[in-house]
């Protein structure tokens, strides 16, 4: 998780920072969250599987004042696809909790002036708020103009315009969204689905879509259970109007407010509305279909109840968002987190565990030198808290730096570690997420006979019994690594900790770490936690 805030206690400042530290080739998404703030930045997200999560959708803000008519380096205009805010080539991004907009202005001064530009594959934006004014959100391939920015991704071949698009690219999901515009403010020619989002037309009126379908696609754009409003006179917003022969635009079980003309659709000069364009039970104040366009669809329940999410999106692949990959969110101390190169071969064993899972991510939180209290402390929970969602797990493991004298991390086994602790069994429930207590893991001290001593006091205990009365499930990793280097013994059990002689590179005047973990050690852990989650019905 990078976390991403402008006064500098995150790991980056600027969105963008974070964006090109990501790796190339990521798996699992890698998540970028956004402290509350203004961001006045323009983003390209040119990386697959990121999530980008705000920390409060109207307080975390990113803007941008870029339009058609700015001019490049040889002092000719820009145009639409260079103006925008906020431009995604990657494929498998999801966006949530965040507003994005474009300050240029009036788009009869400045032209079209684009907020959002979604190009990848399998979009996700939820609880997104995109404002602007001509052209908030284009749904469409990367075009060349945009093929500098967009490095390292290659424009696909044969794309020279909006009309060159093919059947098979680019899906896009937006859930719980609001969108505000007015001329063509939605547009472009991707399958896209609208659950449940606020279209918001400005005062000047327009048109809410403008979608641009291949002929080839039978699915273009589809509005469910969504509301059509504004602030705009009374008539004075068209559904959309057609940007190509083929436009595909459909409203489900909409309610649409006075704003909404009552033709509905308009043709666009000599592009008329077709029954590809079309409604079915939508509602208020606007609902009359008997005023409509006479060239657009009204549908049958039939043609209805074959616009479904999976056939309009769903594609070869089988796609649908809103069945998410389920995420282990962990949160410890260093004896589970990430490390990195130069410190090899020390290792956590939440770090090792990434690699013995499938059909699941895992986000390593642990940081090193934390206790359950400052974790919380430095709002490191509240972050992974704004992550988690229904179906996830949240792995919790701390014990060793609760035991240290000091006030930012010391908590009475008794009686403050089990009230930490509680913060998080509460923080992912709230979520619909599923916590799960670990105890600590041994340290490695023998004592003369050749048995292992017991260095965590109460604290182990102490989280047996908070999950008996909280109703969690615990993962008896003390009890399982005691067993386990009590049978290996002392000199034999070295292996799995940070030993190393003196040269080593990254220890040059040796190491003799009896907390910490190497490679093996991590690993052999992380075995014992997954069969110990196994057995406990985790996974």
């Amino acid at each position: 998780m990078y976390i991403v805030a402008k006064d500098g206690s995150g790991d980056f400042t600027s969105i963008q920072a974070a964006i090109d530290a990501i790796p190339m080739g990521n798996r699992a998404p890698t998540i970028v969250l956004v402290r509350m703030e203004t961001y006045q930045e323009r983003v390209i997200v040119n990386k697959d599987n990121v999530r980008i999560i705000g920390e409060a959708r109207d307080r975390t803000i990113i803007t941008h004042s870029g339009c058609a008519k700015d001019l490049n380096e040889e002092g000719q205009e820009k145009g639409t696809f260079l103006s925008y805010t906020f431009l995604v080539t990657g494929n498998n991004v999801e966006v949530e909790n965040i507003t994005i907009r474009n300050d240029a202005g009036d788009g009869r001064q400045v032209g079209q002036a684009v907020a959002v530009y979604a190009a990848g594959d399998r979009g996700t934006w939820r609880n997104v708020k995109m404002i602007a004014c001509q052209d908030t959100l284009f749904c469409g391939p990367t075009m060349p103009k945009v093929a500098r920015d967009a490095l390292p991704r290659i424009i696909p071949e044969g794309v020279s315009s909006v009309g060159d698009c093919p059947p098979v690219w680019g899906r896009q999901y937006f859930e719980d969204c609001y969108i505000q515009g007015d001329v063509d403010f939605i547009f472009g020619p991707y399958r896209c689905w609208f659950e449940n989002c606020t279209l918001f037309m400005n005062k000047r009126g327009g048109y809410y879509t403008a979608a641009n379908t291949p002929e080839a696609m039978p699915h273009g754009m589809v509005f469910h259970r969504c509301r059509l409003t504004g602030e705009c006179e009374a008539g004075a917003a068209y559904l959309g109007r057609p940007w190509r022969a083929y436009a595909r635009t459909v409203f489900l079980h909409c309610d649409m407010d006075a704003c909404v003309s009552p033709q509905g659709f308009q043709d666009w000069g000599e592009k008329p509305v077709t029954e590809r364009c079309g409604e079915y039970a939508t509602t208020g104040a606007r609902a009359d279909q008997s005023t409509r366009h006479p060239g657009q669809c009204r549908l049958t329940d039939e043609q209805a109840a074959l616009l479904t999410l999976p056939e309009v999106i769903g594609g070869y692949d089988h796609w649908d968002p809103r069945h998410r990959t389920p995420t282990w969110f962990l949160c410890g101390d260093s004896t589970m987190c990430d490390y990195a190169p130069h410190e090899a071969p020390r290792t956590g064993w939440g770090q090792a565990l990434k690699s013995l899972v499938s059909g699941v991510f895992v986000e390593n939180c642990a940081m090193s030198g934390r206790s359950s209290k400052s974790f919380v402390a430095e709002k490191r929970l509240g972050m992974v808290e704004l992550c988690l969602r229904k179906g996830d797990k949240l792995l919790i493991q701390f014990g060793h730096n609760d035991e240290k004298p000091d006030v930012e991390r010391a908590t009475a086994a008794r009686v403050t570690y089990p009230e930490y602790l509680g913060m998080y069994i509460d923080a992912a429930r709230e979520q619909g997420a599923e916590p799960i207590l670990l105890t600590s893991i041994a340290r490695r001290h023998f004592d003369e006979n050749g048995q292992l001593k017991h260095t965590h006091g109460d604290y182990p205990q102490a989280m047996r019994d908070l999950a008996v009365q909280r109703g969690v499930k615990l993962i008896d990793m003390e009890k399982a690594t005691e067993e386990l280097l009590q049978t290996l013994g002392d000199e034999p059990s070295k292996r799995l900790f940070n030993w190393q002689e003196k040269g080593h590179p990254n220890y040059p005047d040796g190491e003799q770490d009896n907390t910490h973990l190497c490679l093996e050690g991590a690993v052999r852990l992380a075995q014992i936690a997954l069969k110990l989650l196994k057995e406990a019905g985790v996974y």
